[in-house]
């Protein structure tokens, strides 16, 4: 992460049951230097990545849920804001890789 930015996956969940409401996810794990590195990551792996999302998806939620979109995203942290338990980066550009 240089001075606060990185590029992460972020998806965007809906619930089957109810499609209008819907969850961010944010891919602390797996952060990239760019938009391209993180593109094609997703071009490499991204049927894993759908079905790992979904997968997550229902046991957080305990619910069907379904991916609206994944994007690579460039966020901006403060890492003491990780310290303290916020995982909601400000989200200062995307590129989406998958749209429903």
């Amino acid at each position: 992460m240089i001075n606060g930015i990185t590029y992460i996956l972020l998806a965007t969940l809906f619930y089957t049951a109810n499609p209008q409401v819907k969850e961010n996810l944010y891919s602390w794990q797996l952060t990239f230097s760019n938009y391209e590195k993180c593109t094609e990551f997703f071009d490499q792996y991204g049927a894993e990545l759908l079905n790992g999302v979904m997968d997550h998806g229902r046991t957080k939620y305990g619910a069907e849920v379904g991916v609206e979109y994944m994007s690579c995203a460039m966020v901006k942290l403060d890492p003491q804001q990780l310290i303290d338990g916020s995982t909601q980066p400000e989200v200062i550009g995307q590129k989406v890789v998958y749209q429903q």
